[in-house]
């Protein structure tokens, strides 16, 4: 029984081992990932931002033409949601 305590600690030894060497490379690239991400965050939030821009100048300029996509943008919702199976 005390051999397979040593196998045991030798098992868990390497472990830790591994552990600690893998351990910071995964770290650098979790922190990289995680840039990516706040990168992408912000981007998006710029380009919806243009977007409402966008939108309000159309609808200050051309209503009629802005209301009128806006009433066929929500009939093809409309659609879309009927034809979807529950």
């Amino acid at each position: 029984q005390l051999e397979i305590y040593r196998e045991l600690l030798e098992a868990l030894a390497a472990s830790e081992q591994e552990s600690a060497t893998t351990f910071p490379e995964l770290s650098k690239s979790l922190v990289n990932h995680i840039g990516t991400l706040h990168k992408l965050k912000e981007d998006l939030q710029d380009i919806f931002t243009r977007i409402r821009a966008l939108k309000t100048h159309f609808r200050g300029q051309y209503p009629e033409v802005y209301d009128y996509v806006q009433s066929l943008h929500v009939d093809e919702l409309d659609d879309e949601d009927e034809s979807t199976p529950v």
